[in-house]
């Protein structure tokens, strides 16, 4: 993915189609985008596309009336000439005629071929694309216009683009079709009426097979219901100052909501021995296929799970489990996500720290998709239920059902907690909560973030039996493996290396593992064990290495 920084500030001054408006005072949750206000649009032509949209509309309670069935290819990819005859255009009527945009109507059309209807009104909250319909525009050389600044920056000279972003422009006229348009709601936490008006909100409800589909549907609705619990990741060791600087500030917004936040700084993905146990938020960017941890068959994200990898096609191949990055994620459960289907350049992609901010302030992912996107008729979509909104529980009823009634994820809760009272200056209240949650349902996650606080508190001893406590778990989680040996690093660094042997013993005896964390996990063991003289387990597992191999 390209950088293209430097033309940032011409695309301000050259391709801009829309009026400058200033915002207006921030509107309460209860006047954010609403079920009644949501347009589903689905292919008559795929029997899976209106079982989606039906699907999506019972869960979410969107009326009837809302659905508009489109007679449009199933292709994947369209010509422009399609898109506009079979898509853009039949949407426009459709909307003008049911109510859903206000604008005066004329027979007439643009250079483009589209109707050039002069709008005045938009009461769309969200118009969601649902699984069969088309995903990209293919470039058309016969239809590209040079300007000054595609003269100058010549990868920009391209109408190729992601159906969802031209439809984004369905309630403006004329705007051009060659390279992108700025986003009026780009950097707006709460852009006024007629800001909004402006843009048609576009969401997708697509993937891996209309089961990955649904499943994304529910974990956001779970997610929304019980709040997101589990940890973040952050990968960085990008190539550009400006992808680290989002991923730094999406960083510093999950640590300020006290989520346990790990960063990794390599250039490569986390590998297969790093700790990736419910991951609620993952940021990363610049690989081209998932990776590491992230790539283990087994791994399954927790209930209204956010994630996302800024790199060129991420969002390519949705219906394709295991191409590049958006279908494989939700085919392991998030159920939210933003990728590009072209080459953007990484300038105009979604600014992530934008993207967490929104969510920080406690929007819906559509709303925050939109925040952090500088511009449309461009390569982004978003992908997932655009009213989820992962912060809408709040952390004292989690914190009630981890003491009373813990489900799988309820150990998080009390960390966040923990690490939030960490950050006001409250250390030793966090260790009376953690202690007292640890006394009735211990696990590996609790023990870890107890260790830490207690050594941070000069306490080294009680981290040392925390950990020693570790090495004696009857049964160990597949998605703790990583966490056992990010324990184990942990150990060697404060002076406990044969309890770290015990921990590596422990996660490779634990059956199921995939074979790329063995031999992670062993690489790492038979290091520490030539370091220590541990020479009878070094033997055991140089063996078990080369049968690997």
């Amino acid at each position: 993915m390209g950088m293209v920084s430097r033309v940032w500030m011409m695309v301000g001054g050259i391709l801009a189609a829309f009026p400058a408006v200033q915002g207006a005072d921030a509107p309460s949750a209860s006047s954010g985008p609403s079920p009644a206000n949501v347009v589903v649009v689905a292919n008559s032509r795929e029997p899976d596309s209106e079982t989606i949209a039906h699907y999506y509309m019972q869960k979410r309670g969107i009326p009837d009336k809302n659905l508009i069935m489109l007679d449009a290819p199933t292709d994947y990819d369209v010509s422009w000439s399609v898109f506009v005859e079979k898509v853009f255009n039949p949407l426009r009527v459709r909307l003008v005629a049911d109510g859903w945009l206000s604008a005066y109507t004329t027979d007439l059309k643009d250079s483009e071929g589209r109707l050039r209807f002069v709008f005045y009104g938009n009461k769309i909250d969200f118009l969601v694309m649902c699984y069969g319909l088309p995903m990209r525009i293919i470039n058309d050389p016969a239809r590209l216009k040079p300007t000054a600044l595609t003269e100058q920056h010549k990868e920009l000279n391209t109408n190729q683009a992601a159906v969802d972003s031209e439809l984004s422009l369905l309630a403006a006229l004329d705007t051009p079709i060659v390279g992108m348009v700025n986003n009026p709601l780009f950097n707006k936490l709460n852009p006024d009426p007629l800001t909004r008006s402006l843009v048609v909100k576009v969401a997708r409800l697509d993937g891996p097979g209309i089961a990955a589909v649904k499943g994304m549907i529910d974990s956001a609705l779970t997610g929304e219901t019980q709040g997101v619990q589990g940890r973040a990741y952050i990968d960085m060791g990008g190539p550009h100052e400006e992808g680290e600087n989002w991923l730094r500030g999406a960083s510093a917004a999950l640590h300020r909501l006290g989520f346990d936040t790990s960063e990794d700084h390599d250039p490569a993905l986390m590998g297969w021995a790093q700790r990736f146990d419910a991951p609620a938020f993952y940021f990363g960017w610049y690989a081209g296929v998932p990776g590491g941890a992230i790539a283990d068959p087994q791994l399954h994200f927790p209930p209204g799970a956010v994630a996302v990898h800024i790199y060129s096609f991420s969002a390519d191949q949705i219906r394709n489990p295991v191409a590049h990055w958006a279908a494989p994620l939700i085919a392991h459960g998030v159920a939210a996500t933003v990728g590009n289907v072209f080459e953007p350049y990484l300038t105009f992609t979604h600014h992530l720290d934008l993207f967490m901010e929104a969510i920080a302030a406690g929007k819906t992912v559509g709303e925050a998709s939109y925040y952090a996107l500088p511009a449309l008729s461009w390569m982004e979509v978003f992908i997932g239920d655009p009213l989820y909104r992962p912060l809408a529980a709040g952390l004292p009823g989690q914190l009630d059902q981890a003491v009373n009634s813990p489900g799988p994820y309820a150990t998080y809760a009390v960390i966040r907690q923990m690490n939030l009272l960490q950050n006001q200056g409250h250390p030793a209240d966090a260790l009376v909560i953690g202690e007292k949650q640890f006394d009735q349902h211990p696990d590996l996650p609790l023990a870890y973030a107890l260790a830490q606080l207690e050594h941070a508190l000069d306490h080294d001893e009680h981290a040392r039996q925390l950990l020693v406590w570790a090495t004696g778990v009857q049964t160990v989680p597949h998605e703790d493996l990583g966490l056992l040996c990010e324990m184990a690093r942990w150990a060697v660094e404060h002076g406990a290396p044969q309890t770290a042997l015990e921990l590596y013993a422990k996660a490779l005896a634990a059956p199921g593992a995939a074979p790329e964390f063995t031999k992670a996990a062993l690489t790492e063991a038979i290091a520490l064990a030539k370091q220590t003289g541990a020479d009878a387990a070094r033997t055991i597992w140089e063996k078990q290495l080369s049968d690997l191999h």
